[in-house]
């Protein structure tokens, strides 16, 4: 261009940004496209500038600025659609359902990716837009679990690429049949489709597959016993993200070679890598890859005793992990309210078809048809809001009752200020929902016993904002009316409440109506803290309360509706036509049950996950981290007792002329035996140590129980110890080195292979003789 030879044009750009981001030169890619982007947004090229935003998308997302990269995609998506581009909104398309997938979106992704699927088939002559549509479809399978039908539609997305005949797809097939493979545990059928990805990755110079090739290949030569090849593929995967400062390609590569320098005994380097990894993982906001790090980094500081940053890094890993989970949960939510709407649109087009026949068919017969699917709506929607609403109110409320009497009290408030019935009752359905944004927030915050501090008010205030956030978007009036009260039930009349500070009528009169149920329900109902009030007396209440917190008309009319609320919340005059009792009693009869049981199996697996976090498993003792955590409680105490500090003697012995099995045998030999002398306070701290916590026995009695009962077990080796008491220093870290010091004094006096003579306490303290 410099020389004339290539007139300077949108195009000649958009080639240069396509071919630097394809070597990747992130920086050189990102300033050619953008230079594309406004030239041909100067000449009016519509498509142009389309391709042009479609491939800086690529080159944010490669640089771990998802959110850039998806505004980008919609900005390229209008462009495509305004020149009639049906290929360029097709890639488009395909690359936005890639992203939500990366961001473990899967049924967010489908919706672009099917589309683009059905854009393809009108197109005629554009064969290779099918293989990213098939790569992407296959991910989401294998996300989903489903290995079997991701490599099948991988292999079909193969033999699209080959056919015709486009390299740089066939290596992105190639790739991920080998990923997939590999998942699967067939290494010997993953290796060359790996291979072909690679070689062709770099005779295209295409720095992206080349990269996740490398990673793959890392894990599979490490699980087929060639640690050097995998070195090999791993540093070379690290060197090129560094180049081309692809944060996420980085990250995986640097967790991948971490994890090997490890197993490999290198810790040094192996942590390097690692918190190189965990800072990228940090800048591009990728919180599975910072757990991954940070529980391989706390690995790495046990095996170099940095106990309490191993211990750090360990809370990080349960911090992210539940952060995670309310991800997840947040998702699963959202998608029990898009459910709502794909069946009430179902019930539609049914009603539709039927009131079709309605000319052909007797007019009675089919009526009553759009009646009984009617009630099937009623029935499926009343299934989605107790869903919803016993997932927020769980939490706190095992019975749901509440959710359930302000849903009663709000629809029989409404009908009595005039609202038309069917308002009424859908308000009846509506404000059960008034609180399901507790499911964002932390346990740590909605169940905490004690007071609340100012931090911890606001982020409890926040769940109006989480509940008005999962419930948009909806179609259907009750969704609307839901997300209203959702949002507005904590709004005050004289604007002091929240989120938003509205004041009077400026309030829906839905959140006035159900902020005045809440209160009244909260009131008259016992709670562990308080007795219940009478309705007179929470009546008394709300007047306290009128134009202040409520809006006076609520009250005055609640003074004449709810004074008799006492008899029965399943009083038959005021029955909600959305809420069968029947219906209402199975259903909720159900999902209580299946929330029972996930509860109960989701406290199993958060208590198996601890006490696997706290024990050795080859000894079934308590590890170093539980033994950190016992020492500090019994020293925090004084009580009285001691601590021991053993070492098992002759264990390399063991291990070099009867092997390490032998070894292992003898350790849990150990352990069993410091758990039958000592039940419950016995630790295996690393390698060949143990320890135990406020030891009451004498010490000589102590010695005689371990090596009568190694020697029975015809090891020829024993337990040196050594043993401190409070007399010995006033910190725990004073009797540990006592203890430790006289465990290797012990050690010294003692024959290879055999038990020591005696061991015996005087007025200094605890020592070996």
């Amino acid at each position: 261009m410099s020389a004339g030879a290539v007139p300077e044009s949108a195009a000649t750009w958009l080639e240069r940004g396509r071919t630097c981001l394809q070597g990747g030169d992130l920086d050189g890619a990102q300033a050619a496209l953008h230079h594309a982007a406004e030239l041909a947004h100067g000449e009016g090229d519509g498509e142009t500038r389309g391709a042009a935003l479609n491939q800086l998308a690529a080159a944010a997302h490669q640089r771990g600025q998802t959110a850039a990269a998806l505004a980008l995609l919609r900005q390229a998506l209008e462009h495509h659609r305004a020149q009639g581009n049906a290929a360029g909104a097709v890639q488009v398309l395909t690359n936005t359902g890639a992203i939500l997938m990366w961001l473990g979106q899967y049924g967010e992704a489908l919706r672009p990716l099917g589309e683009a699927y059905a854009l393809f088939r009108t197109l005629d002559g554009h064969a290779g837009l099918l293989p990213p549509i098939l790569h992407n479809l296959a991910h989401v399978h294998a996300q989903s679990g489903d290995l079997a039908q991701a490599t099948g539609l991988t292999r079909a997305a193969l033999e699209a690429a080959l056919a015709s005949g486009h390299a740089r797809q066939e290596a992105s097939a190639q790739l991920n049949l080998g990923s997939f493979l590999l998942e699967q545990g067939d290494c010997g059928a993953a290796r060359p489709a790996l291979l072909r990805a690679n070689a062709l990755a770099r005779d295209l110079a295409d720095y992206a597959v080349e990269l996740a090739s490398l990673d793959s290949l890392g894990t599979l030569y490490a699980r087929t016993g060639e640690p050097w090849a995998a070195r090999g593929a791993f540093e070379r995967s690290v060197s090129l993200a560094v180049q081309a400062g692809a944060r996420p390609g980085e990250v995986q590569a640097r967790l991948g070679l971490g994890r090997l320098l490890l197993d490999q005994g290198e810790v040094a380097a192996a942590r390097a890598h690692l918190e190189l990894g965990l800072r990228a993982a940090q800048d591009a906001g990728l919180p599975r890859e910072q757990a991954a790090l940070h529980e391989v980094l706390s690995e790495v500081c046990e095996r170099e005793g940095r106990v309490p940053d191993a211990l750090t890094h360990a809370r990080m890993v349960t911090a992210l992990t539940r952060e995670l989970f309310d991800a997840e949960r947040d998702r699963r939510t959202r998608h029990l309210a898009v459910q709502f709407e794909v069946e009430r649109a179902q019930h539609d087009a049914h009603l539709a078809h039927l009131r079709t026949e309605l000319e052909h068919q007797g007019r009675e017969q089919a009526e009553r048809t759009v009646q009984e699917r009617t009630a099937d709506l009623v029935r499926a929607q009343h299934e989605v809001v107790t869903r919803l609403a016993m997932a927020a109110e769980y939490r706190d409320d095992q019975t749901g009752e509440h959710t359930r009497r302000v849903g009663h009290l709000a629809a029989r408030l409404a009908r009595a200020l005039g609202q038309p019935d069917e308002r009424a009752s859908m308000l009846g359905v509506a404000a059960r929902l008034h609180d399901v944004g507790k499911i964002g927030i932390p346990d740590a915050v909605l169940l905490k016993p004690g007071r609340l501090t100012a931090e911890e008010i606001g982020t409890m205030r926040q769940h109006t904002v989480i509940g008005a956030r999962i419930l948009s978007g909806g179609r259907s009036a009750l969704l609307r009316l839901a997300e209203e009260v959702a949002l507005t039930h904590h709004e005050r009349w004289d604007g002091a409440g929240y989120p938003a500070g509205l004041a009077g009528e400026a309030i829906p009169l839905s959140g006035r109506i159900v902020a005045v149920a809440d209160v009244y329900d909260a009131l008259t109902t016992a709670r562990p803290y308080k007795d219940a009030w009478t309705p007179e007396a929470a009546l008394d209440e709300l007047e306290r309360g009128a134009g202040g917190h409520f809006d006076p008309a609520v009250v005055a009319c609640a003074r004449t509706v709810l004074v008799d609320v006492g008899a029965g919340l399943d009083d038959p005059a005021g029955p909600e036509p959305l809420l069968p009792q029947d219906d209402a009693s199975a259903v909720l009869h159900v999902f209580e049950q299946v929330l029972v049981e996930r509860t109960r199996e989701l406290e199993h697996a958060r208590a198996e996950a601890e006490r696997l976090a706290y024990t050795d498993l080859l000894t079934g003792l308590g590890n170093r981290r539980a033994f950190e955590a016992a020492f500090a409680a019994w020293a925090a105490a004084r009580t009285p007792g001691c601590v021991v500090v053993l070492d098992a003697d002759g264990l390399k012995l063991i291990n070099d002329t009867r092997g390490h099995a032998s070894g292992d045998a003898y350790l849990k030999l150990a352990g069993h035996v410091l758990a039958t002398v000592h039940p419950g306070q016995a630790y295996r701290i690393g390698g060949d140590e143990f320890a135990l916590v406020g030891v009451e026995m004498e010490p000589a009695h102590l010695r005689a129980a371990l090596d009568t009962a190694l020697d029975a077990a015809g090891f020829g080796a024993s337990l040196s110890l050594g043993v401190a008491g409070w007399e010995d220093g006033e910190t725990p870290a004073a009797l540990l080195r006592a203890a430790d010091a006289r465990m290797y004094a012990d050690k010294a006096t003692r024959r290879p292979g055999r038990p020591a003579t005696s061991v015996c306490r005087d007025t200094a303290g605890i020592r070996a003789e």
